[in-house]
């Protein structure tokens, strides 16, 4: 594994006062959301006195989100053209339903126990709306395994929605191994990246990946308003026919609030200028760096057996069925309450800790965990 950027790397040193959370907190949770930069409220603060004094008009508005179309799509190594912004994950989540052709006993498949509830909740009632069969992918300890998800495919599966990182164990899902089959079996893929896009690095084109959805809020990419969609040119066209019921309705397809708009332009601005690839090799190697720490210390780090799987999030602990599961493990609960008194933040889902790491994050927040987990066990 390379070496870990330090904290005076080039990366890190002009993000230190970028953003004030840090200076507040150990701020270890873009496994449940991310920071905004400074600079997106003072965006945001000049988008509304612009409004006030009567000299932002609808031009500077389409200019924004025109903006955040181009930023977001250099995220995902897309075009342009294939972006779309909403006012609402719900508005979001239509669009994509508009471009499948379900036939009589259709089927999807999700995989709840590893999706946000919201994103499994909306296409399950999408397909008790339409009469369509609900199928669970299965996965292990060991991971998520492709051929398993096969089984599940036949000729009336119309879509295979499921997350780019788990929600429930903070895994990454094998993307481009499950594009790949899809594409084989002529099945829509959908991933959910609002959990990974800005710390992941995203190739819709090499991973077959046919619909993204991503959630501005859920993960530092803008505030709550905002929804981002991107569909294939190939599958696009079928969408096509709601985004023309939209402009009737509206006279111009629905986009976020203005000011939603103008935190995400600004967001996305940050992200696009520190370069994917960096911010992914940096928060992997902090999440690896604490994972190795924990275990030194002989704590119960999970790890899926299959390669290619661990990412940005480092997770601690036995997973439990139910994803709001509390910590029952008495070590745990010692260690999470001594975390939470050293003003560290993390998450906990189905029992067990979570920790995300993103461009923000430091070496030192690594070491200061490790110090409170070592406290904990020597208590």
């Amino acid at each position: 594994m390379p070496a870990l950027m330090s904290d005076d790397s080039l990366l890190i040193r002009p993000l230190s006062d970028l953003f004030p959370a840090t200076s507040r907190w150990i701020y270890i949770d873009a496994a449940s959301s991310g920071l905004l930069p400074e600079t997106v409220r003072e965006r945001v603060a000049t988008v509304l006195e612009a409004q006030l004094l009567a000299s932002f008009g609808e031009n500077h508005a389409l200019s924004m989100l025109q903006s955040c179309r181009e930023f977001f799509a250099r995220l995902i190594r897309a075009s342009a053209a294939d972006v779309r912004l909403f006012p609402s994950s719900v508005e979001a989540l239509h669009a994509v339903t508009a471009g499948l052709s379900p036939k009589p006993r259709s089927n999807i498949v999700l995989c709840s126990r590893l999706s946000r509830p919201s994103f499994t909740e909306f296409w399950r009632r999408h397909a008790q709306r339409n009469d369509l069969e609900v199928r669970e992918a299965v996965f292990d300890q060991g991971g998520f395994p492709v051929e398993q998800l096969g089984k599940l495919i036949d000729a009336g599966t119309v879509m295979v929605a499921l997350p780019v990182v788990s929600h429930a164990r903070g895994w990454r899902l094998p993307v481009a191994e499950i594009g790949s089959l899809c594409r084989a079996r002529d099945v829509f893929f959908l991933a959910d990246g609002s959990a990974s896009v800005g710390i992941i690095r995203t190739d819709v084109v090499q991973d077959g990946i046919d619909g993204l959805f991503v959630a501005a809020g859920s993960n530092a990419l803008g505030i709550q308003g905002a929804a981002f969609v991107f569909i294939d040119e190939v599958w696009g066209g079928r969408a096509a026919p709601f985004l023309r019921r939209r402009l009737a309705c509206d006279s111009r397809p629905e986009t976020p609030h203005l000011l939603s708009l103008a935190a995400a332009q600004e967001a996305l601005r940050v992200c696009d200028g520190c370069g994917a690839a960096d911010v992914e090799r940096h928060a992997v190697e902090l999440a690896e760096q604490l994972r190795k720490s924990l275990e030194e210390l002989g704590m119960p780090v999970e790890r899926p057996r299959l390669k290619g799987q661990l990412g940005h999030v480092a997770t601690v602990g036995l997973a439990e069925a139910e994803v709001d599961a509390p910590l029952r493990d008495p070590g745990l609960r010692k260690f999470a309450e001594q975390l939470t008194a050293g003003r560290v933040r993390y998450t906990v889902r189905g029992g067990q800790l979570q920790f995300g790491f993103h461009l923000y994050n430091r070496l030192r927040d690594v070491m200061d965990v490790r110090r409170i987990a070592a406290q904990s066990l020597s208590a």
